[in-house]
């Protein structure tokens, strides 16, 4: 469990499995959250709710996640928001930064590297 504050995070990802994996590590670390399966259905949570952290799946069907950052980032310059692929971001990773991403996270996600990023933000 993480100490300090419990976040509430958005994720948004178009796999089953990947969000009920999140929404078990986000329950395991004292966190809440909402989750979406496309960008476009993350957007329309985001104007309705408030959240701490956003994790986007990076290739996702109707709203991928770096639209759906892009769109974020028009209204939000500030909302730490998380691009999640099962590839090797690190390498583009100037690119993501200047789209707006604040992290990225390798897929599957791990308990341990999901709580050493939200540390961030706590």
């Amino acid at each position: 469990m993480t100490a300090g504050r419990s976040l509430r995070l958005l994720v948004a990802d178009d796999d089953p499995l990947q969000l009920r994996a999140a929404a078990r590590l986000l329950k395991a670390l004292g966190h809440s959250g909402a989750l979406a399966h496309h960008g476009g259905v993350a957007l329309e949570l985001l104007e309705r709710q408030v959240f701490d952290v956003v994790l986007l799946d990076l290739r996702m069907p109707v709203l991928d996640g770096l639209e759906t950052l892009g769109r974020i980032r028009r209204t939000d310059s500030r909302l730490p928001v998380v691009l999640v692929s099962g590839d090797d971001l690190s390498r583009e990773w100037d690119y993501y930064q200047r789209a707006g991403a604040s992290a990225c996270l390798a897929k599957p996600m791990s308990q341990d590297a999901l709580e050493r990023l939200l540390q961030r933000w706590i």
